[in-house]
């Protein structure tokens, strides 16, 4: 989250937003499983600093989703959904390379079907560096927002997680993450911004 939108997460909060994040894996990535710990640590000081209300984090392991029933993944979103009632909810793209969030996507685009009583308005897609551009052309994401103003924030959880990090010029590097959302915001005329997919708008 941090990584795709921690920008906007931060702006959100600023501006009196409710945030609740749901995760479903513990951060054990296969071959490294010993990161989980401090994985989880980083997530938990992030929530701190971007003052998330709401953080639940389910105990799947890295990669292994595909092993978990459908309808059990869709069970866990539709029970946040229906306790939160959130009115916009932010989720993986549906062609990134990461296969995890892949079926997290799917399981949120059949949950989040707009039906009669939904709370749902609005439903986007954020980008991950290093992972969606892989998957399909980032012409589609079409929605920005300005981050400037709290570019720092943005940065500041990311270095948290040092077990993730490489060095430049990986996507996954301070240097090209605020790199990237430098070109994000020469898109859209600000100096630093990122990009969502819109899936759907209730109005």
């Amino acid at each position: 989250m941090e990584i795709g939108m921690g920008g906007t997460v931060a702006k959100l909060k600023q501006q009196g937003h409710k945030i609740r994040l749901l995760t479903f894996c513990k951060g054990n990535r296969p071959g490294h499983e010993h990161v989980a710990g401090s994985r989880q640590v980083a997530a938990k000081k992030n929530c701190n600093i971007l003052n998330i209300d709401d953080f639940i984090r389910l105990d799947y392991s890295d990669v292994s989703l595909d092993t978990v029933p459908f309808a059990d993944i869709r069970s866990h979103i539709d029970s946040e959904i229906r306790s939160y009632k959130p009115e916009v909810i932010y989720s993986h793209y549906q062609y990134d390379i990461h296969r995890d969030h892949r079926i997290v996507y799917e399981a949120v685009r059949v949950t989040t079907r707009p039906r009669y009583n939904s709370s749902i308005k609005e439903l986007l897609c954020f980008s991950i560096p290093g992972s969606t551009e892989w998957g399909k052309s980032l012409e589609e994401f079409t929605t920005f927002n300005d981050i400037t103003s709290v570019h720092n924030i943005k940065l500041r959880c990311i270095k948290n997680y040092d077990t993730e990090l490489r060095e430049s010029p990986d996507p996954i590097s301070i240097d090209m993450i605020a790199h990237r959302d430098s070109y994000i915001g020469s898109l859209c005329g600000y100096d630093k911004a990122e990009c969502f997919k819109p899936i759907f708008t209730i109005s």
